[in-house]
């Protein structure tokens, strides 16, 4: 089986590397760290797939990588990995053979868990079980609670040793016991006292009966109760909506609601008078009123006409009276000039000369002109009488002319007193409306609205009582409430009974719910009794005399006890040291009379006999597979000594240096023989001689696990210890070993091996590869 080709397209920080044909012998060559044991690695999980558990470090890269190999398998049949499956599948090979034969990683040639895997690799290649008659005598060992040496072991929880150690003392113990029992005639008073117990047991049955007959009889009474409690607790709980507050309230406001039908029945008497009121007071504000605008318009004329004339009047009249004193010179100086006037003019007549015409005509002016401020005088006071008549005409309209304008004054002032009070009762009537008005509006508004408002509120309410109830009539809804307390009652009732059958649990418990779960749970408790005793009723007096004829056989068998409580605490000790050292074998025995002293030491007997027995078998057994595991183990001595393939290399690499490779069954070692006889184990070779000869170990196991056919070598570095002579003769035994049929992938970083391929490069005799 050889690889044929492969191409890695892409492994961690490995980019695509075409593709590989590859030949008998491959050498890639790569400086450290560029490439080569991530192409190692990626070989082998594209080879073996999830298999690669038994590969150290290989999981440094977490991803699987991209790419295939073709593999070529002896009838040249070409399997593509892993899309065709994998290297485990195809070469019937585990992942252990692959690891420890064909595939040489880090430069280590070492075979891990070597004993153990030659002992597997011979198995499969002679259909040995050593593994797994190795199980069998552990399973065996297990079965007989057995050590190796053959003793029963005494490990944690199980102490089995110790258990048939003090079996055996026990069974001295009881011996004695037994016999010292005879002597004190113990049988005679164990078989007095199971009289006197199997009468107590028939007590403690009938006491039993009539404990379930009570018990019964309490569990029917608390189950009517409970029942009758639920019952009246669902109907209260459809009464939920109707409570005696409700019902209060709801009357309440029924009571609400009449007195302020009845306050408004007097507001509407208030309201009708006082409209009526009103209305009086309407028609005579009316009257008021004309009379009002009558008076009014009179005194606007007064205040308009008459007034300014009289204020006019009573000016010019004073100013008049101020001239009255001019009046009367103007008179007195005008006469007397006339006089002095005719005089003159009778002068003339007599004796006419310039001066009395001089002095007529003076005295001629200044009686002119002195008569001339009298008729100016008398002028103004005509002028004044005519004002003073022209008032009176206007007053005599309104009923106020007089003779004087004094009076005039006088009956205006009265005029206007009378108007005064003619306002004020206009106004009073007008205030008085005014207030009826604002009555009736509060009356109205306030009052009337107010109750309104109120007695909708008092409806609401109960509509909302109505409403949540569904009873829209207040007797109906005080039928409902009847009907609750009567529930409540009820329940009060089957509370009681409840209580005193059961109680409550602890102290005190408020909550209902709470006592109820808890007296469910205590009649759950008594269910199973509803059917016990049904054909006893439960009495006292016969309880009080089961009890009375228990305690007098108690007194009995306590006597009997007394007689022999030596033996039983001795009895005590055997039962609790039995039961210690059966508990995992057999259900509690009890050791309380002779009769079961002989039962214990019967079934300690058997338990030592048992165990002796399954003890003596299993060892029986396990020689048997001793010595066919063996006989097995001999064979795996084919694998090597000095006829061996595995001696036939190590003798040809070595160039006879050392002869054979032995394996030690015992120890499950390795030692290889040198020329001069001496036997060394692998750790005392030099570097290069324990590669060669684990080396020689997989090519040897190679052809076995091949069937004798030529498969392939994937090596890092496999050489790296070897000095440069060492190593050129070990590049040669590949060489050797590629021309047998061996296709060799061979990594390295090291010049020194590239160098040496150097001719077979050039003369293409073998293909070389660069990481």
């Amino acid at each position: 089986m050889k690889i044929k080709e492969f191409s890695i397209i892409r492994y961690g920080v490995l980019s695509d590397c075409g593709i590989i044909k590859l030949d008998n012998f491959n050498l890639f060559f790569g400086r450290n760290e560029k490439g080569k044991s991530l192409t190692i690695d990626a070989l082998v999980k594209l080879l073996l797939k999830r298999n690669v558990k038994n590969f150290e470090t290989i999981e440094r890269v977490e991803e699987n990588p991209e790419g295939y190999v073709i593999i070529e398998d002896n009838k040249r049949k070409e399997f593509k990995l892993p899309e065709k499956g994998n290297l485990i599948k195809i070469a019937g090979l585990t992942s252990s053979e692959c690891r420890n034969v064909f595939i040489i990683r880090n430069s280590d040639l070492s075979i891990n868990a070597e004993a153990e895997f030659y002992t597997n690799v011979t198995d499969r290649l002679t259909g040995l079980k050593t593994e797994e008659i190795t199980k069998i005598k552990e399973i065996l060992k297990d079965l007989g609670k057995i050590t190796s040496g053959g003793v029963f072991r005494d490990i944690k929880d199980e102490k089995l040793k110790t258990k048939i150690e003090k079996a055996r003392d026990l069974m001295e113990k009881i011996t004695e016991l037994t016999e010292e029992m005879k002597k004190e005639k113990i049988n005679e008073l164990e078989e007095r006292y199971t009289q006197y117990r199997e009468k107590l047991e028939r007590n403690k049955y009938h006491s039993k009966k009539m404990e379930d007959a009570r018990k019964r009889e309490k569990f029917e009474k608390g189950r009517q109760s409970l029942i009758g409690l639920t019952s009246s607790l669902i109907k209260s709980k459809e009464l939920e909506l109707f409570s005696e507050e409700d019902e209060k309230f709801w009357e309440k406001n029924e009571e609400k609601i009449k007195f302020y039908k009845e306050e408004r029945e007097k507001i509407f008497i208030d309201l009708t008078n006082k409209e009526k009121e009103l209305r009086e007071i309407k028609k005579e504000l009316k009257e008021k009123e004309h009379e009002f605008y009558i008076w009014e318009g009179r005194k606007k004329i007064i205040e308009n006409e008459i007034k300014p004339r009289i204020n006019n009047y009573e000016m010019k009249n004073r100013e008049l009276a101020l001239k009255k004193g001019q009046n009367k010179f103007y008179t007195f100086a005008g006469i007397t000039v006339m006089i002095f006037a005719g005089i003159c003019l009778m002068g003339i007549i007599v004796n006419p000369g310039e001066l009395l015409y001089g002095l007529t005509i003076i005295f001629s002016i200044l009686t002119l002109f002195f008569g001339g401020l009298k008729f100016l005088f008398v002028r103004e006071k005509g002028r004044l009488a005519e004002m003073f008549e022209k008032i009176r005409l206007t007053s005599i309209r309104f009923k106020l002319d007089a003779e004087k304008v004094e009076e005039i004054i006088n009956n205006i002032k009265q005029f206007e007193d009378d108007f005064f009070i003619k306002v004020d009762g206009f106004k009073r009537v007008k205030l008085e409306k005014e207030r009826v008005e604002i009555r009736i509006k509060e009356l109205k508004e306030e009052q009337v609205l107010g109750i309104e408002e109120k007695i909708k509120n008092c409806e609401k309410k109960i509509e909302g009582i109505k409403i949540k109830s569904g009873k829209h009539v207040f007797q109906k809804y005080t039928e409902r409430i009847k009907v609750k307390r009567e529930q409540i009652r009820v329940q009060g009732e089957q509370i009681s009974i409840l209580e005193n059958l059961f109680g409550v649990k602890g102290k005190k418990i408020s909550d209902l719910k709470e006592k109820i779960d808890y007296w469910q749970g205590e009649i759950v408790g008594l269910e199973g009794y509803k059917d016990q005793a049904k054909d006893i009723e439960y009495d006292e007096k016969t309880v009080s005399g089961l009890k009375e004829e228990r305690s007098l056989d108690e007194e009995k068998i306590n006597k009997l006890q007394q007689k022999f409580t030596q033996f039983q605490k001795r009895l005590e000790e055997i039962e609790r040291e039995t039961n210690k050292i059966l508990q995992l074998e057999a259900d509690y025995l009890f050791c309380r009379t002779s009769v079961d002293l002989n039962a214990v030491r019967n079934k300690m007997h058997e338990f030592i006999e048992e165990k002796e027995n399954k003890k003596d078998g299993v060892l029986k057994s396990i020689k048997i597979f001793e010595e066919i595991e063996m006989e097995e183990r001999e064979k795996v001595s084919f694998l090597f000594g000095e006829k061996s393939d595995i001696s036939k290399y190590f003798r040809r690499i070595t160039d006879g240096r050392y002869e054979e490779v032995i394996f030690n069954l015992e120890t499950g070692k390795i030692k290889v023989k040198r020329n001069d006889k001496v036997l060394l184990s692998p750790e005392k070779l030099s570097g290069g001689a324990y590669d060669q000869l684990y080396f020689s170990i997989r090519l040897a196991l190679g052809e076995k696990l091949l069937k004798g056919n030529k498969g392939f070598f994937i090596m890092d570095d496999p050489f790296i210890k070897a000095d440069s002579n060492r190593l050129k003769v070990q590049l040669e035994m590949l060489k050797e070993i590629s021309k047998w049929g061996w296709q060799c992938l061979y990594f390295t970083a090291k010049e020194e091996v590239r160098d040496f391929f150097k001719k077979d490069i050039h003369s293409c005799l073998i293909n070389y590869f660069e990481v």
